[in-house]
């Protein structure tokens, strides 16, 4: 007789109704706050801190080669210059589109007649933020108007060197560089 159980769960995991018995706000900036909230599950309360950030738009802008355009800026948080693609913050009441295709035409003066929007992520599993993701071709460029805290070097490189950037350690936003390979994949399925 065959006592193989590795294949069988040990135990069978119960999650629960999970209720919030109170939430304040501990902390409010402009990007982001953190909530303490208390909960109750399975007869248990436990607090938890929840970061919750603005929601924001990343796109991938491409040309019918396939190049991609890149932006390098000095990042404050690391104090130093990144590698990534254009992002930014969803305003207030603000369509998802809509904040992509003004990003893109801020940050690089890009504007572009074709959008696909091809995934919603979240950042982490324990920070509450959504990314909302697109691919945008047919560009054409006019002029950009950058923050005034902004330099943004736009760089346009062929997807196989965006690719290499990110073997290389210069990519390394972990959603700019899911949207990069997501892109690559979808490419050689002919789904572009």
């Amino acid at each position: 007789m065959n006592n193989n159980t590795e294949n069988k769960p040990r135990t069978k995991m119960v999650l629960g109704k999970t209720n919030i018995v109170s939430s304040d706000i501990v902390f409010k900036s402009k990007y982001f706050f953190i909530k303490r909230v208390e909960f109750e599950r399975n007869g248990k309360k436990f607090v938890r801190e929840i970061e919750e950030r603005t929601p924001v738009v990343l796109i991938v802008p491409y040309t019918e080669n396939f190049e991609i355009y890149l932006e390098k800026q000095y990042r404050t948080t690391y104090m130093k210059e990144i590698t990534e693609l254009v992002a930014g913050q969803i305003d207030p009441q603000e369509d998802v589109q809509e904040a992509a295709k003004r990003e893109l035409k801020e940050e690089t003066g890009l504007e572009a007649a074709v959008w696909k929007k091809v995934a919603t992520w979240h950042i982490s599993s324990n920070i509450f933020q959504t990314i909302h993701v697109f691919f945008a071709t047919k560009l054409t460029k006019g002029e950009h108007k950058l923050e005034e805290d902004e330099i943004i070097e736009t760089i346009k490189v062929p997807l196989e060197e965006a690719l290499k950037k990110i073997q290389e350690g210069e990519i390394t936003v972990g959603s700019h560089v899911a949207a990069l390979l997501l892109f690559d994949k979808m490419k050689r399925e002919g789904k572009l």
